[in-house]
């Protein structure tokens, strides 16, 4: 039996971004320029304009924008937004590859083969899951610091056991998910945040509940970190939606996925 793992991502109700859609934005990525990347692809202008901004329009955020120059001659480039798209629809595809490749490894599909298809859907109850790539590893007695940048370049170290890394295969320059609950994040806020370890953010969005407050945070790459802390924390930060804090993150607190 032979089959292909084909990803579609939802911009909105109507409209997916499929592999094609990718292939395009990866060209323009490349030749900064629309023109360039329908001949890149090997499709007409038209089409690829056409295909760029029903993708563009459809998405909540702006995927390509005019690049930095003269408006002559700027060419076109993809915004970070974009790029993070892209990243996690190469992950993803990577992991339903290679899943495929394992369950065809079968001479047919069994029960056991569709249980563990079932199980492909089942949702994770940490509510932060973010793209990074792999920076730098450090090896001690027993674990390993496996240092992580995320999109918008600031880093983060995760501690996992050195059999864990094996398994993992995890090198530098590899791409994986960062996973960690909410009520693990610290939210920092003064005048020395720049000499703090952790992500530099700006709160979005802030809700108070009877105890618990949960704080929305947006990284400089674009992605968003979820913080449970008391009621009590927040009201003695003073927390407010703009606020530039700082989100920490213990390393044994952070899960690799890959």
């Amino acid at each position: 039996m032979n089959a292909k793992f084909a990803l579609e991502l939802y911009l909105s109700k109507d409209t997916t971004l499929i592999s094609r859609h990718i292939a395009l934005l990866k060209a323009v990525d490349e030749t900064k320029s629309i023109t360039k990347a329908a001949q890149k692809i090997g499709i007409s202008y038209k089409n690829c304009w056409d295909s760029l901004n029903l993708i563009n329009n459809a998405s909540k955020k702006p995927l390509i924008s005019r690049a930095q120059g003269s408006k002559k001659n700027s060419g076109s480039e993809l915004t970070d937004y974009a790029k993070s798209l892209i990243r996690s629809y190469d992950i993803i595809s990577r992991v339903g590859d290679s899943f495929l490749e394992q369950i065809l490894k079968a001479d047919d599909i069994s029960d056991e083969n569709l249980i563990a298809l079932e199980r492909i859907g089942i949702k994770l109850s940490a509510r932060n899951q973010l793209n990074a790539v792999i920076s730098e590893i450090s090896r001690g007695a027993v674990d390993s610091i496996i240092t992580l940048t995320l999109s918008g370049g600031q880093k983060l170290d995760a501690q996992i056991t050195i059999e864990s890394e094996k398994n993992l295969e995890l090198r530098p320059g590899k791409e994986v998910l960062l996973i960690f609950k909410a009520p693990s994040v610290k939210i920092l806020k003064g005048e020395n945040l720049g000499e703090r370890s952790g992500v530099k953010c700006k709160i979005s969005d802030v809700k108070i509940g009877i105890k618990n407050a949960q704080i929305c945070l947006d990284t400089a790459g674009h992605q968003n970190i979820i913080a449970i802390i008391s009621r009590k924390s927040a009201n003695e930060l003073n927390l407010g939606v703009g606020d530039e804090v700082m989100a920490c993150i213990e390393p044994d607190d952070i899960i690799i996925g890959v």
